[in-house]
């Protein structure tokens, strides 16, 4: 075959696998898609409290911007009796209001300002407590799934053997004793199978309590190859950091309580009432019209309060900056583990092959006769166990990079998109949830 011939075969044969990839269905997602978990989380109490709390801040920042003082109407009527005299019809009449000084309607504004912020920010960390919240529940959901599959796999596999052996008990090619492990073996796994199952309806029942909006499928996803955590670890942290909804509500907190002391220490000066005040005494005989200024004194009293509110301004910076110390010790961590999870689960799923192989053969070599039934029971035992963990690994290698997506604000977040957050692309709305 000359080279140029072996060429093109290459490039068709390239060109044809390209197509066949190319025509392959999208990856499957063990977790639930954008769209579903979005409606889940916008309706558990949590987030619903957050958006009235946000109404009310919104109705405050309007109550601020129009001022607390409100017009106040006075009329008193009165008769005065003069002793052996008439009597007269008096009146007199108030209109007054009290006024804010110069800067403080600025201050209130900049209050329901902040107000709000807090409120929102506040909306959007229940929000992605929500999220967090369904993804720990969801993947406790999948790993009490996966047990369960695995236990019920070890049940099939034990009502098999037990059939064959009794069969060779029956020949003569096997003893009594056998048949009694046999059969205790596969009481053991049916227990421990039913106990697996009970945990897959508990990790259910809760899952469905917190979210009742959320559909499962009919069957457990299962089978997904957990996705290595892409870019630098100092660039997640940083994302995390950057949208945190935690740090951003801490410190507009900060701003509000400043605002609010400032406004505080503006109250030293009280704010003074003006107004228009009309007599009409003896039957209309004397009239007066007076303008009226009184001025609330009282300096201790508002100088401590104006205390109090700076107070209150240096406790919302310290706990400005132990939320940002906190969330980035969380994000620290939850990308370290996102990293290294992968590579715990390769090794245990070398060892879950390795413990198969190994138990294949002993059946193998039991079915010929070459080993007992003791060294088939610790073969399939220590196979179950390397199951379970490959399995468990697996889940929690899924778990924890969905975890520091979800912190990301990459994965169940509406502003999601293709964008690259860390350095990997992040958008997840195209995914379907499997029905395996």
């Amino acid at each position: 075959m000359s080279h140029a011939r072996l060429s093109l075969m290459i490039v068709l044969l390239v060109g044809s696998a390209q197509a066949l990839a190319a025509q392959a269905p999208p990856a499957m997602s063990p977790l639930p898609p954008e769209r579903l978990a979005l409606a889940a989380i916008e309706h558990t109490p949590e987030v619903r409290e957050a958006a009235a709390v946000l109404q009310r801040a919104e109705a405050e920042a309007r109550l601020r911007a129009a001022g607390p003082h409100e017009t106040v109407i006075q009329v008193i009527p009165q008769r005065r009796r003069v002793r052996g005299g008439p009597s007269f019809n008096e009146w007199e009449a108030e209109i007054s209001r009290a006024v804010r000084w110069p800067g403080k309607a600025r201050l209130d504004r900049a209050i329901g300002s902040h107000g709000v912020e807090v409120a929102q920010l506040q909306l959007a960390d229940a929000h992605h407590a929500g999220a967090r919240r369904l993804l720990a529940l969801w993947s406790d959901w999948l790993r009490a799934a996966a047990r369960a599959s695995v236990r019920q796999r070890q049940v099939a596999l034990w009502e098999r053997d037990r059939k064959a052996i009794a069969r060779r008990v029956t020949l003569g090619d096997a003893a009594q004793r056998d048949l009694l492990a046999a059969d205790a073996e596969l009481a053991r796994s049916r227990a421990d199978a039913l106990e697996a199952d009970t945990v897959l309806q508990e990790s259910r029942i809760r899952l469905l309590s917190r979210f009742p909006r959320l559909p499962l499928p009919e069957r457990v996803p299962a089978g997904a190859r957990p996705d290595a955590l892409e870019g630098t670890p100092a660039g997640w942290v940083g994302t995390i950091l950057a949208r945190s909804h935690e740090i951003g509500a801490a410190r507009a907190r900060v701003k509000l309580l400043q605002a609010q002391a400032r406004r505080v220490r503006a109250d030293r000066l009280a704010d003074p009432t003006l107004g228009l005040r009309v007599l009409n005494d003896l039957g209309g005989r004397e009239r007066a019209v007076g303008l009226v200024l009184s001025i609330p004194i009282g300096v201790r009293q508002r100088s401590a309060k104006a205390a109090a509110a700076a107070a209150d301004a240096l406790e919302a910076q310290a706990w400005a900056a132990m939320v940002r110390r906190d969330v980035s010790r969380d994000a620290r961590e939850a990308v370290t583990r996102a990293r290294a999870a992968q590579a715990i689960w390769q090794r245990y799923a070398q060892a879950a092959r390795a413990a198969t192989d190994s138990a294949a053969r002993i059946e193998r070599a039991y079915s010929l006769g070459e080993s007992g039934l003791a060294e088939l029971l610790t073969a399939r035992r220590t196979a179950l166990e390397a199951q379970l963990s490959e399995q468990r690994a697996r889940i929690d290698a899924i778990e924890a990079v969905a975890r520091v997506r979800v912190d990301a604000h990459g994965l169940w977040h509406h502003h999601t998109g293709g964008s690259d957050v860390g350095g990997h692309a992040q958008g997840d709305s195209g995914l379907r949830l499997p029905d395996l």
